[in-house]
């Protein structure tokens, strides 16, 4: 392979993942994800349409690997592509584990043969969306699939670059490498940086539904991970991922999940004592039901600029949203000047 063609192939990758010359003058990049279940609410294309100048990315979650013989199954959204390609919003169509199933990641990764059925799927999928490449969101994989979940991101990077396609890939937030963990130990965060063109840090869960009541992502754990990825991954790839939600927990049992604005709206009825924890940065409260007493964490504009702030001082790739709709407008006014690198907090 001649070094020319080598020049003009990641030439051809750096044009995909900017996506058009609207994203290749932009400084930082907002991606937001966009929940594509077919039923229900209809806010992420309100939404979408009302910030399409904040937003630089688009990931749909159209796409499933789904089942353990590696077939690939997608649905397609002729408005979001029509709209990406108007507003200069690059679409990433979104590749997850069905059911963020264990055995499908497991045959999938293990078996060469499945390995290369996917990757020639999620080519048919991009020449479909018309996208410059593709976002892999594959979770719950087994500490022991770590190498075969390298090996896999390295088949599929070398396949979409050499076609001019961008990677870009999803993985669980930690603080250091821990090879053996349940959820993040197959994430090798070294390995997948230097491969993918963009490595999204999903910085939220830090108090999780089945877990007890806390901030969903505070600055001093968020810190801890940037400083962790950071030191990795090239921070030029690195993304910190926000969570656009929050947790109502009970005194006993699996907490709800609000977006911004049903946490909103439940305060609005019940009328608690608001609180900030200014070490998390966070907005609480508690209040009483007829189950019992119970406890509310929730992401607003406060929280979310001082992860701006940090995404700012890290000088990271940018920030991606978990998801789009129903959140507090004011969220578009602090990522607006994100784009603009205005500081969030004086």
């Amino acid at each position: 392979m001649s070094l020319v063609f080598v020049g003009i192939v990641m030439a051809l990758v750096i044009m995909a993942i900017e996506g058009n010359a609207k994203q290749a003058a932009a400084e930082k990049r907002v991606i937001g994800y966009f929940w594509s279940s077919g039923s229900g609410s209809k806010t992420h294309y309100t939404t979408a349409r009302k910030n399409a100048d904040v937003l630089t990315h688009l990931c749909p979650t159209r796409v499933a690997i789904a089942d353990t013989d590696g077939n690939v199954k997608y649905g397609k959204d002729n408005w979001l592509i029509a709209f990406g390609k108007r507003e200069g919003i690059a679409i990433l169509p979104l590749v997850a584990n069905k059911g963020f199933s264990r055995e499908i990641a497991h045959a999938v990764l293990s078996d060469p043969a499945k390995r290369t059925k996917v990757i020639n799927q999620l080519l048919d999928v991009v020449q479909e969306w018309r996208s410059p490449g593709i976002n892999i969101d594959i979770e719950n994989v087994e500490a022991a699939d770590r190498e075969r979940l390298n090996l896999f991101m390295e088949e599929l990077c070398r396949t979409f670059h050499g076609k001019g396609l961008a990677v870009t890939i999803d993985v669980p937030a930690k603080t250091r490498d821990a090879p053996e963990s349940y959820w993040a130990g197959a994430f090798d965060y070294r390995f997948l940086g230097r491969h993918c063109d963009l490595v999204l840090l999903m910085c939220y869960d830090e108090h999780w539904s089945s877990g007890k009541p806390g901030p969903i992502a505070s600055k001093p754990w968020v810190r801890k991970c940037l400083e962790y990825a950071t030191s990795v991954i090239p921070r030029h790839k690195v993304v910190l991922g926000v969570p656009f939600y929050g947790y109502d927990w009970p005194e006993e049992g699996r907490a709800k999940a609000y977006t911004t604005k049903g946490v909103t709206e439940l305060a609005a009825e019940k009328k608690p004592k608001l609180r900030w924890d200014n070490t998390a940065k966070y907005h609480w409260f508690r209040y009483k039901d007829d189950t019992g007493r119970r406890e509310v964490w929730y992401e607003d504009p406060s929280s979310l600029a001082h992860k701006i702030a940090l995404a700012q001082e890290f000088d990271v790739a940018g920030i991606s949203i978990w998801r789009l709709g129903d959140e507090d407008p004011e969220y578009w006014n602090l990522l607006a000047k994100y784009r603009e690198g205005e500081k969030c907090i004086k």
